[in-house]
């Protein structure tokens, strides 16, 4: 009887002992994320997550030989990095890193952990919470305790659990690709699903297999024919290359970042009372027009703004990567390229305003050379005044740089980008309390039919305050441009979760290269107050080249690296992941066959992107 409770109590501590990780795995989420549960339960890196927590587990205890002391010290771990991620976050945006572990390396982005005041910007009410669950889980290991006592058993399972450890974080780029895309699906994710921060990856993922998948994601592979001597040898080439007459002077540089902006009226499927987009596509037609391979559909405006303000490409890096998110939170990431920077060289001040920042990156522009970084949704006080719809308007954001450009001195040169927010997602007919345009026919459901009037409201008003701004900039005597460009199409998704742009016939071609050319395509205008014409060299550039044209047909200095993207944009003017255009308008796949010379600029395009952006 005695040797049978005996083992009953034996299989209730191996139990009990067996589910401590899982409790302490999602206790370090909650107190990382303020989540007890992963934001979408996605059974294989639920599994990683926990399984690399056991793995924790298992190597404490058999360096401590007692469970219930393996449990303590993972318990502490959890609440003083949970205090110090609440505190870092709030000065940041940006969870813990393994990285911030190695403080002299990392001192400039913990500096803020460390002020004074940091005490009033922890959650007391989440680490309480987490500090009772914690103790909870801390007796009910110590009740349930098992001590390994053989030597050779704790040997044996350590070097185990470490070479294990050892072969998931060891650089093996089959290896890292295998479980990039088994596991996190990096090849199956969609732009209007992307993760958009670490702490939602951390959310998403757990945090160790966030932890994890960023590490993987993050990492830097050199390109199979990588040569740095040509790189250099080509960025000096093009240095010294012969400079072009400049056309466009020193003019202030008014960006307009619209969101989900598109010409709504190539749809077929229905009819409004108004023309939508008329007076886009008359200056278009008298100004400057160009069609924008977007680099995402339905989401991910960072990718686009990192592609605009950098000259990089999307298509250069890994599938999935975040630059905001991953390239920029390195300690090095303040020396990377940037068109803000190039402009800041010549003289000009700068200025960001958003209708709403979703990515937190005013730690991101700072590093990209901003001056004023402005996010309307929490700096301006009378942000709900400006509501249209669901967010800022258009027109609020137009009458911000209208002041902008009223109240600066004479001789001040500006780039003032805002990235605007009116268009954003969710698209439901009840967003808008009156609409000025009306449906005149539909083939579609009642439902689609409304979204779609939604999303048409917003490039309406778009429209309206776009002319605004062009005539106000007519009354400037200063040569000033606007920069007008979509950053993607919108997801417009109904009830069903069926996305209603992918339904329409004009998505839906007999060729499948038309189609993708479409789903990836938005419009760009520039427009100015003296007439003056830009050469874009193709009917279709990516948003690389957008800014990058401007700046090298005006009177200014550049880095040779813009010099040399300039110089190859009648050979690659318009790239994604997904396909390239060259300047005839011919679309080849991303891996496909392409004339020697646009072969070649890919490699050499892609050795440059490494160099600048990947290999410090």
């Amino acid at each position: 009887m005695e040797a049978e409770k005996k083992k009953l109590k034996g299989v209730k501590e191996a139990i009990i002992t067996g589910i401590i990780p899982i409790i302490l795995n999602i206790l370090l989420t909650y107190g990382f994320c303020n989540t007890l549960f992963l934001y979408t339960l996605h059974i294989p890196t639920l599994y990683l997550s926990f399984t690399m927590m056991y793995l924790i587990y298992v190597l404490i205890t058999v360096l401590v030989k007692k469970t219930h002391i393996a449990t303590y010290i993972i318990s502490l771990v959890i609440f003083v990095l949970s205090i110090v991620n609440n505190v870092k976050f709030y000065y940041t945006a940006s969870p813990i890193y393994p990285s911030d572990l190695f403080f002299l390396g990392n001192i400039g982005g913990i500096t803020g952990i460390v002020k004074n005041d940091f005490l009033s910007h922890i959650d007391y009410v989440q680490m309480g919470i987490l500090l009772a669950l914690l103790i909870g889980a801390c007796i009910l290991s110590k009740l349930n305790s098992i001590t390994i006592s053989n030597i050779k058993v704790r040997v044996i399972t350590g070097v185990s659990v470490i070479v294990v450890l050892f072969i998931m974080f060891v650089p093996i780029n089959a290896k890292d690709q295998f479980i990039l895309n088994s596991i996190y699906n990096v090849d199956e994710r969609k732009d209007y699903e992307a993760i958009t921060t670490d702490i939602q990856y951390y959310a998403t993922y757990g945090v160790l297999g966030g932890i994890y998948g960023l590490e993987l994601e993050n990492r830097k592979i050199e390109p199979s024919n990588y040569n740095e001597e040509q790189v250099i040898s080509t960025l000096e080439q093009a240095n010294a290359s012969a400079v072009e007459e400049k056309d466009l002077q020193k003019p202030n540089i008014i960006v307009m970042f619209q969101e989900s902006y598109w010409d709504i009226e190539k749809i077929d499927e229905i009819e409004f009372d108004k023309d939508i987009t008329e007076n886009f596509r008359k200056l278009k037609e008298t100004e400057n027009g160009v069609n924008l391979l977007s680099a995402s559909y339905g989401g991910m405006s960072s990718n686009i703004e990192f592609e605009l303000l950098t000259g990089g490409n999307l298509a250069y890096f890994p599938t999935g990567y975040h630059p905001f998110a991953q390239l920029y939170r390195k300690n090095d990431s303040e020396a990377k390229p940037s068109i803000i920077k190039e402009l800041k060289n010549n003289g000009y001040s700068s200025k960001v305003v958003f209708g709403r920042d979703y990515y937190l990156s005013e730690n991101i522009y700072k590093k990209l050379g901003i001056d004023e970084y402005i996010n309307a949704y929490s700096d301006m006080p009378d942000y709900e005044q400006k509501i249209k719809g669901t967010y800022i308007s258009d027109e609020a954001l137009v009458d911000e740089v209208i002041e902008a450009l009223k109240n600066k001195s004479p001789d001040e040169k500006i780039f003032y980008m805002t990235a605007t927010i009116q268009t954003h997602m969710p698209f439901d007919k009840d967003v808008y309390d009156g609409y000025d345009i009306n449906v005149e026919s539909t083939k579609l459901s009642e439902e689609d039919t409304g979204i779609i009037l939604s999303y048409a409201q917003g490039v309406y008003d778009t429209n309206v305050q776009i002319q605004r701004l062009y005539e106000e900039i007519q009354k400037i005597e200063e040569p000033t441009i606007i920069v007008v460009l979509g950053d993607h199409l919108p997801y417009l998704y109904n009830i069903d979760g069926e996305d209603v742009l992918a339904k329409l016939s004009y998505f839906n071609t007999s060729d499948e290269k038309v189609d993708l050319l479409r789903k990836y395509s938005t419009e760009a205008l520039v427009l100015s107050n003296y007439g003056t014409k830009i050469d874009f060299g193709s009917e279709y550039i990516s948003p690389d080249m957008l800014l990058t044209n401007i700046i090298n047909q005006m009177d200014i200095e550049i880095s040779p690296y813009y010099k040399w993207l300039y110089n190859i944009r009648n050979i690659l003017p318009a790239q994604n992941q997904y396909i390239t255009l060259d300047t005839s308008g011919n679309i080849y796949y991303a891996n496909e066959e392409m004339t020697d010379t646009m072969q070649k600029t890919k490699m050499l395009r892609e050795n440059i992107q490494y160099y600048l952006f990947e290999s410090n």
